[in-house]
């Protein structure tokens, strides 16, 4: 009886081990893609960076409008990507002539897009508050919890599959890029005529390239941060035990 009363004990910790390590690694999924969210939204949302896009593609001449011009719709349309506004139905002074700046294919487009960044939004926001309230509860029990380990199993599980995608993305990126779409969309309505739909003329291929690889940039460094303050403090915990 006391040898199957010891073998209880051992699979019930065994089990509560298992339990903790599959928590943790949910804990550092969750952290990776609160980043990854995170990290979006910065680059999306930074009208310096278009800017400096619609420069470097030289889109104002391109589509016949000027810079500021181009710069107002663009805001416009940011502010529908956060919800801030219901439509993009607007127009604009384009080679002389006031007209809408979407086409109906375009707009129609767009509301998904939108959908796509609602949820990732919502998303983002409910592991913010997951994690946090998880934190709030973890201090009230006075329970230790381990981030720096959390912090190294987080950086090492995020990094590797942003290397694979950077390796993707050089290999094939309108390949990998169309197999983005077909996922996340459920329709063609992402195939933009060029001489009709003017949003893939203000957007080309090479601006998501640049998009995706300054997502990835923020990405890792945030990564990169995480992996040294995780590093750091199991430093300082090893040698305080010693």
């Amino acid at each position: 009886m006391e040898y199957e009363s010891k073998n209880d004990e051992g699979a019930q910790k065994m089990s509560l081990k298992i339990l903790k390590n599959a928590f943790c690694i949910l804990l550092a999924v969750l952290l990776s893609l609160l980043i990854l969210l995170t990290a979006t939204e910065m680059v999306v949302f930074d009208m310096n960076y278009f800017s400096s896009q619609y420069d470097k593609y030289d889109i104002p001449v391109k589509l016949g409008i000027e810079k500021d011009e181009l710069m107002k719709s663009t805001e416009k349309l940011l502010d529908y990507l956060k919800d801030k506004r219901d439509d993009l139905n607007f127009k604009a002074l384009i080679r002389g002539q006031e007209q809408e700046f979407f086409s109906p294919r375009d707009k129609l487009h767009m509301i998904d897009v939108k959908n796509l960044f609602i949820i990732g939004r919502n998303t983002r926001n409910g592991i913010f508050a997951f994690l946090l309230c998880l934190t709030g509860i973890m201090v009230y029990k006075k329970r230790k919890i381990k981030s720096g380990n959390l912090f190294l199993l987080s950086s090492i599980l995020g990094i590797l599959p942003i290397i694979m995608l950077v390796i993707l993305m050089n290999i094939d990126f309108y390949k990998y890029f169309t197999i983005f779409h077909e996922i996340f969309f459920s329709n063609d309505l992402w195939l933009l005529d060029p001489k009709v739909d003017r949003l893939v003329n203000i957007f080309p291929e090479s601006f998501f390239y640049d998009t995706a690889l300054r997502i990835i940039i923020y990405y890792l460094t945030a990564q990169a941060v995480l992996f040294i303050l995780g590093l750091t403090i199991n430093i300082r915990k090893k040698m305080k035990r010693q």
